[in-house]
């Protein structure tokens, strides 16, 4: 007789396939891996109206549609909810939610004893974008994390030692993969008219914790011979999104959102370096991403960014005259570029690859169900071959 696969679900993000950001990749990627291994069977919950086709499954994996009210402050909150008052009558032996806003939410799942493991993602009671109330609600989130999951999960050290240190919650540490989407579109760069090899790229949510006015500012200040390109949006305008494309000129481009992966793809790949300002997340998708198509990669210097990029990484400070500066020497020595680009690229495939991620909540989902102790999950260098 076939041994059972474990019925997991995924929910607190936009759903399937992942056009939507961090949390839609981990979902795609992990769940499309563990699903080839043949031990688990995944059902992810899509928020209805941001896709125009509603297909029962994609690759195996089961989809399950809820309607959602499109709300910049509650619109997550009301579709995580309605989603676990839906798990509960089906028989998950786990459920993996995304974003620590939600944990009060897991309180049925709790009640029930049903395992469900929370991805806490970074500090967003420090996020600029929030109100005195919202960052009152995540930092008090944050502490109400472990009150009702069976794991936490991080994706940094750094914010695994905040839980332990804040709240004494310990946490699972499992990551993001680097390489994401389609082979490098050959000639993005030049369908925007740039040439490859000669701008520094962004790539970013257009919100103020993010910093892109601090680049721009920056940039401008350095007067570099390339351009600055800046791709991503803001997802409900605001004067700080009107402000900062109020700067853009021949030399700072704003290319909008791009969800083409083989396009974004080759602009990483073709840019000279990138440039990342994120400073309140853990381990950030668009770093990885740029260290896999081998960029260098100058980051705002919080821990975060400097367990991701380790010695071959480049720091620049919110204080004048700090990024013009690493972006003036950078452009003097260009080889030195390219070989920091190199060693991240090494870097991120060793220590962030999508097999020792998916392997790694394979066995957080296996211990979960089993009611087992939960120790250490993310081993890459000792990650199983499951499928590609």
């Amino acid at each position: 007789m076939a041994e059972k696969k474990l019925r997991i679900a995924f929910l607190g993000g936009r759903g399937l396939p992942a056009t939507y950001g961090g949390y839609c990749t981990l979902f795609e990627e992990v769940a499309t891996r563990l699903m080839q291994s043949g031990e688990f069977d995944i059902t992810v919950y899509c928020r209805k109206s941001y896709f125009d086709t509603h297909p029962a499954e994609i690759d195996g994996i089961r989809l399950v549609y809820l309607p959602v009210w499109r709300n910049r402050y509650f619109e997550s909150l009301l579709f995580t909810g309605l989603c676990v008052l839906h798990t509960v009558f089906r028989r998950f032996d786990a459920v993996l939610v995304v974003d620590n806003a939600n944990a009060p939410l897991l309180l049925p799942l709790w009640l029930l004893r049903i395992p469900n493991a929370l991805h806490t993602d970074g500090l967003g009671w420090k996020r600029r974008k929030w109100g005195r109330f919202a960052s009152r609600y995540y930092r008090w989130t944050e502490r109400v994390a472990g009150w009702f999951t069976t794991t936490l999960v991080t994706d940094a050290r750094a914010m695994q030692d905040y839980y332990l240190q804040q709240y004494q919650s310990h946490s699972v540490f499992i990551p993001y993969g680097s390489e994401v989407g389609d082979a490098p579109a050959p000639h993005a760069a030049q369908n925007f008219g740039l040439t490859p090899g000669a701008y520094f790229l962004v790539v970013t949510r257009i919100e103020a914790d993010n910093n892109t006015d601090v680049i721009v500012r920056e940039y401008k200040r350095a007067a570099p011979d390339i351009p600055l390109v800046i791709v991503g949006a803001a997802r409900y305008p605001t004067p700080y999104s009107d402000a900062l494309h109020a700067e853009a000129n021949d030399n700072v481009i704003f290319l909008g959102g791009i969800f083409d992966s083989a396009v974004l793809n080759g602009l990483y790949q073709q840019a000279f370096a990138y440039l990342h300002g994120h400073m309140v997340g853990g381990t950030n998708p668009a770093l990885l991403r740029a260290m896999d198509a081998g960029r260098c990669c100058i980051a705002i210097d919080v821990a975060f960014n400097r367990e991701v990029l380790g010695e071959q990484g480049l720091f620049f400070n919110t204080k004048a005259g700090s990024l013009a500066t690493v972006l003036t020497e950078l452009r003097r020595d260009p080889s030195a570029a390219f070989d920091r680009g190199q060693q991240l690229s090494l870097r991120a495939a060793s220590q962030y690859n999508w097999e020792a991620v998916a392997d790694g909540y394979a066995r957080l989902f296996t211990a979960m169900a089993q009611r087992e102790d939960v120790v250490e999950c993310y081993l890459p260098e000792q990650a199983t071959d499951l499928p590609s």
